[in-house]
């Protein structure tokens, strides 16, 4: 049985240097960072994800998928910009990804993502994931 079926969400308490990495699977921090075994930690949580997903498609790139959509993320880096383009998506879809894409580029080091839709650039100011 599949966790979120089962009426659990997945939560974890993930090192503050690997946030990046469970921020590419689709979990989301929240609350403070916390001290375990002398490693700052900060709580995660796998939200709203039943149907979506956002996970590494290789070193580069990302992929979101939902049951009728399957889209390759190609993030473009430079002076601390992030810049990708991406599909119209229904708002629901675009509502779970727009803030993981947010927290992915700020634990890359970006101050700001840029957000190439086919209605124009949506430019998102980013603090840090510690602050995020």
């Amino acid at each position: 049985m599949r966790i979120h079926e089962a009426g659990n969400t997945p939560t974890l308490g993930a090192q503050t240097s690997v946030m990046g990495f469970y921020a590419s699977h689709g979990f989301l921090p929240e609350g403070p960072i916390f001290d375990d075994a002398g490693i700052p930690h900060r709580t995660m949580t796998l939200t709203e994800g039943r149907k979506r997903t956002l996970m590494p498609l290789d070193a580069e790139s990302l992929r979101f998928d939902t049951p009728n959509l399957l889209v390759a993320i190609e993030p473009q880096t430079a002076s601390k910009e992030m810049r990708i383009a991406i599909p119209r998506l229904s708002d629901e879809d675009a509502s779970w990804l727009t803030p993981r894409l947010c927290f992915y580029a700020s634990s890359r080091g970006a101050n700001t993502l840029i957000l190439e839709i086919p209605e124009g650039e949506v430019l998102f100011p980013l603090e840090s994931p510690d602050n995020f």
